[in-house]
């Protein structure tokens, strides 16, 4: 069973949400009871001055610490009675901003002392050392992780008190506080991992209502719903990618419309020599028609249109793949001109079509062709040519060359071309002629061959308006680099 992308979306925010919250409460647990540790060290090593002065009163009496080395009890001694001293001060002083003057049952009370344990866990811990780090009194072998506190007298260092560093929080107290840390921490885990999925919820179904909606879009378009747009108004990838899913269904809509048009044309195309055919044929079977050789003349001249359209519509289809034979090579456009010229001069003649050949002394100029595809394409030009264009007419060709193309220029007098027709002047069974009469001849396919041809000599063809009223077709190709070079 396939996971939908909106619950990995989820699962990977509130995961990854998960992780980090766990990571960052490890981590300030960790750091918090390390400082608080520290914090308790140092309030503890704070509580030494009171056993701090004991011990410099003692050293003046017994003039050095020789007696706390021969009775080693009298340091434990000296410690209980600091430690009691600073508890009964602690319960008759007021305190710190207490006013002195309270009320009988407020009197005499202040903050609660430390517990007796707490003191003799620190009285435990503390050890006596001289003014060179040496053991004189406590349970210490050296100065190593302990906090010291110097024991002067009239500004001379005579030794030090050592407190032993507490490494980790055993009393209840600061278990207490770490607990209550602790759960503060789970408090805050709890909202940010409820606001995390809150977030991807919205998030996932903010990212993928356009994918829900691209789903669809793709389902119409497998469903021939070419008509098919999305509506994205984001501006990031996705709004992006609705934009070119549009223009994709737009292409394929247009393409479909072309399609349904190209059928359509064939088949029109194809019924007319067919129907005529048919026709003669059946005229003949039932004896309104002899068979003679006008009849089979008008019979072979419907043939031959019927398998030329055919023959056309093959090489054109063959061209738009790719696939048409050719030799590429440097090719003299200006002889196949020339040569295409004389194989129309007398058709033009009895057109009453006069032809202006320019020469602009870019004879020597070659192109990277096939020779014969490239009459072919100036033969399909002067079909067009002969067949729209009102006798007595005119033809004026030309050629020039700029930088690295070759630019070739026929254009005819009127009839002329509408801006719109112009515009489909290349697409294949196109007529200018709504009525698509076949008086003129031809198949539509002429200009949409020479199309194809010049497009895979890596070259471009446009129509526009002629100066001479009809139409001027322009042909660019790109000059063959010379061998030399």
């Amino acid at each position: 069973m396939r996971m939908k992308l909106a619950y990995k979306i989820f699962g990977a925010f509130v995961l990854t949400s998960l992780v980090i919250i766990v990571l960052m409460t490890g981590i300030m647990r960790y750091f918090a009871e390390r400082h608080f540790t520290e914090y308790i060290n140092r309030v503890e090593s704070e509580t030494l001055s009171e056993l701090i002065d004991k011990l410099g009163a003692a050293y003046s009496e017994g003039a050095g610490w020789e007696f706390l080395k021969e009775d080693p009890q009298m340091f434990r001694s000296i410690t209980r009675t600091a430690f009691s001293r600073d508890e009964s001060d602690r319960t008759s002083l007021p305190a710190p901003g207490e006013n002195s003057e309270r009320s009988g049952n407020d009197r005499g009370r202040s903050i609660p002392p430390p517990p007796g344990h707490i003191q003799q866990r620190i009285s435990q811990r503390i050890s006596l050392f001289d003014d060179q780090m040496h053991v004189i009194a406590g349970d210490a072998i050296s100065t190593e992780n302990h906090i010291l506190k110097e024991i002067s007298i009239e500004g001379k260092t005579v030794g030090w008190l050592g407190l032993k560093k507490r490494q980790r929080l055993s009393g209840p107290r600061e278990k207490t506080f770490l607990h209550e840390q602790s759960k503060a921490f789970f408090v805050i885990a709890c909202m940010v991992l409820f606001l995390a999925a809150l977030v991807s919820f919205l998030l996932s179904r903010h990212l993928l209502r356009p994918v829900e909606q691209l789903t669809r879009g793709a389902n119409a378009l497998a469903s021939r719903k070419f008509n098919t747009r999305i509506r994205v108004s984001s501006g990031d990838e996705l709004g992006q990618l609705a934009d070119d899913f549009n223009k994709m269904a737009q292409t394929l809509e247009k393409y479909e419309d072309l399609r349904r048009q190209w059928l359509s044309d064939i088949s029109h195309e194809l019924r007319t020599p067919t129907a005529i055919l048919q026709g003669e044929i059946e005229a003949i079977i039932d004896g309104v028609r002899e068979m003679n050789t006008q009849t089979l003349e008008s019979v072979h001249a419907e043939v031959v249109l019927l398998g030329k359209l055919i023959g056309d519509l093959h090489e054109l289809s063959v061209a738009e793949t790719g696939g048409l034979s050719m030799e590429l090579g440097p090719v003299n456009i200006h002889q196949v001109l020339l040569h295409t010229l004389n194989i129309y001069e007398p058709r033009f003649a009895e057109n009453a079509l006069s032809v202006e050949f320019k020469d602009a002394g870019d004879t020597d100029v070659t192109v990277m062709a096939d020779r014969d595809r490239l009459a072919q394409v100036f033969s399909n030009i002067f079909e067009n040519s002969l067949r729209y264009t009102s006798s007595p007419g005119m033809m004026r060709i030309w050629q020039t060359a700029s930088g690295h193309t070759l630019q070739v220029i026929i254009e005819d007098s009127e009839p002329g071309v509408s801006g719109e027709a112009l515009e489909h002047l290349f697409d294949r069974l196109y007529r200018t002629d709504p009525s698509r009469s076949r008086k003129n001849g031809g198949s539509g396919l002429g200009l949409a061959i020479a199309k194809s041809i010049i497009e895979m000599f890596s070259g471009a063809i446009s129509a526009t308006h002629s100066s001479l009223g009809g139409v001027r077709i322009e042909i660019i190709l790109p000059i063959a680099a010379d061998k030399d070079e």
